[in-house]
């Protein structure tokens, strides 16, 4: 296999990608059109979805799409990423959250430079409102001036000398920049002048970080911008995103839900045409690579259905399996690493990411492990006339709030997912959950190991269904309240997301996020151990690669334009979630 197919297989996030690649790659079903056409319009709508699931390349397709259509149509696509906000925790700019301001001058950067690029504005542009604005001369100089803004505001988490930093940032920059309704009236002025139809906001990562307060700031801002010509998408994980008290799903901003599970024939017909597009659009048309793969389509699809539906998850378990060689086995060890080494390691990290709900990341694996699957699992093994096999299992909607955060954070990590409400026994509903079929293989809850038998088998309709009030799940329950966190104060129990005591009002110190993942090894983020043995004599830390230049990267052997941009983004990912 070549460098470059090798590259392009193993480019599992769509950043990895160069823009003028993701329309080639991506592979858009009629599932994908309808969920783009959501996001080209008019609206305010959020892409909800585990990570892996496909959320940045469905903005970045949409964006594309916009940017074809930008002559006939007048609507400008802005694509804004915000995957390094978490660097940001706590951080002060002049008495100002330097997170706000920080997120004001990624809007007006990304804008900008989208202006430039589409040709809207141009040297000789006398009316434009930036230059004006913020007394520069040129667009190129007004482009190195916001990037140069926002590379300061990043400083401010790292260096010293913070005086000197707010000094080159400019209170009057600082002052503009954190006025959201300053901005919102430069969109307006800019739709104004060049005669828009409509601006397409499409904010990427930016609900990712685990910082509450960052995000409650992030969807104040995502409301207050939009309106009129200004349309604003966010994707956004599942469950535990904090929206804060001024902010309502279904009236401030339609959810577009990702990770439907169909396992019906038609279902996998329909996987197995997606994905083996996608995995064919990466490797040459012709060749001994594409004979080889192809060849083994039963190994290849089990790689598809074990992905549960996540693209990313596909790549890198079929990368393990490919590299293994390719067999049955290869896939039964694969498949093993794939839930040890990666899938289960990440949701127990949430625990560093969220150690406020340390304790319920454990709970819910091991009511899961222990309790869940096993269940599930008899059930599969009885005998019965229908022969069905499930990964299925219903909880009434009013369970302990406790356990459904725990269930909630399985659902963040991609170990649960989320398959609709159904109604239950005594004219109840409840919520269906997927267990990540990687992971019913591991724990061996099929009635056999042929996984290609059982996901013929697999039926949304044959489920385990639990009561909220299981005797079963006490004891994990009382594990938690035994291990909950104290008020320093009063020694009274502090729930996960409380800011205050409840019962005496003393602030909850907050935890640093950042701080501790940027001092992990960098072993610890998403790339290959060889591609790991090359950097961390160089870059040893996560911090290391994230505050190192792609250039600085690219000075190791074999680091090149590709993989330095893998590195960056595994790196950047890894503190942002």
């Amino acid at each position: 296999m070549s460098g470059k197919d090798f590259d392009l297989l193993h480019a599992a996030r769509t950043e990895d990608l160069e823009d003028s690649q993701i329309s080639k790659l991506a592979v858009i079903g009629k599932n994908e059109k309808e969920i783009i056409g959501k996001l080209k319009y008019s609206g305010s709508h959020l892409l909800q979805g585990a990570r892996g699931i496909g959320k940045s390349m469905l903005l970045k397709e949409a964006e594309a799409e916009l940017d074809r259509e930008f002559n006939d149509d007048r609507n400008l696509a802005i694509y804004v990423n915000f995957k390094t906000s978490t660097l940001l925790e706590g951080v002060k700019a002049d008495n100002k959250s330097a997170f706000q301001v920080w997120v004001g001058a990624k809007i007006l950067q990304s804008l900008y430079e989208k202006l430039i690029s589409m040709g809207i504005i141009n040297e000789n542009d006398l009316s434009d409102p930036f230059k004006r604005i913020f007394g520069v001369k040129t667009i190129y100089g007004m482009k190195e001036t916001l990037q140069e803004k926002i590379h300061l505001l990043q400083q401010l988490s790292k260096d010293s000398n913070k005086k000197e930093i707010i000094n080159k940032l400019g209170d009057d920059f600082i002052d503009k920049v954190n006025d959201i309704t300053y901005i919102t009236e430069i969109i307006k002025e800019i739709i104004n002048e060049y005669q828009l139809n409509r601006v397409v906001f499409l904010f990427d990562e930016a609900a990712h970080t685990f910082i509450p307060e960052q995000q409650e700031i992030f969807f104040e801002i995502f409301k207050l911008i939009h309106g009129g010509k200004v349309a604003v998408k966010a994707a956004v994980y599942p469950s535990i995103t904090a929206y804060g008290k001024n902010f309502e799903i279904g009236h401030d901003a339609i959810l577009i839900p990702l990770g439907a599970f169909e396992p019906g024939a038609v279902g996998r017909e329909s996987s197995r045409k997606v994905y083996r597009e996608l995995i064919g659009r990466r490797i040459p048309q012709k060749g001994k690579l594409r004979k080889e793969i192809f060849s083994k389509g039963e190994v290849l699809d089990q790689c598809i259905h074990l992905a549960s539906g996540n693209p990313r998850a596909f790549l890198h378990l079929f990368n393990r399996v490919y590299d293994r060689g390719y067999t049955e086995r290869a896939l039964l060890l694969s498949t093993q690493d794939y839930v040890d080494q990666e899938l289960i390691p990440y949701h127990l990290g949430l625990a560093k990411r969220l150690p406020k709900y340390s304790h319920h990341v454990k709970l819910g694996l091991d009511v899961l492990k222990e309790y869940i699957i096993p269940e599930i699992s008899i059930k599969n093994n009885r005998e019965k006339k229908t022969k069905y096999q499930s990964a299925f299992f219903t909880l009434q909607r009013d369970m302990p709030p406790n356990l459904k955060l725990a269930l909630d954070l399985l659902c963040y990590s991609g170990i649960l997912s989320k398959q609709g409400t159904i109604k239950i026994s005594s004219r109840k509903t409840g919520q269906r959950y997927m267990v990540h079929l990687a992971l019913m293989f591991t724990e061996k809850a099929f009635v056999t190991n042929k996984f290609s038998d059982v996901i013929k088998m697999i039926s949304l309709t044959d489920y385990r269904e639990f009561n909220a009030d299981d005797p079963n799940f006490n004891k994990y329950l009382e594990n938690l309240k035994n291990q909950a966190d104290e008020c320093q104060k009063c020694s009274s129990e502090i729930p996960a997301n409380a800011k205050f005591c409840p019962q005496c009002g003393t602030k909850v110190e907050e935890k640093s996020i950042v701080g501790a993942l940027l001092d992990d090894s960098v072993r610890e983020i998403s790339i290959s151990s060889l591609i790991a043995d090359r950097i961390e004599p160089e870059f040893p830390l996560v911090g290391d690669v994230v505050h190192a230049t792609r250039s600085e990267l690219m000075q190791i052997s074999y680091i090149k334009e590709v993989r330095s941009r893998m590195i960056k983004n595994a790196a950047d990912e890894y503190i942002s979630g």
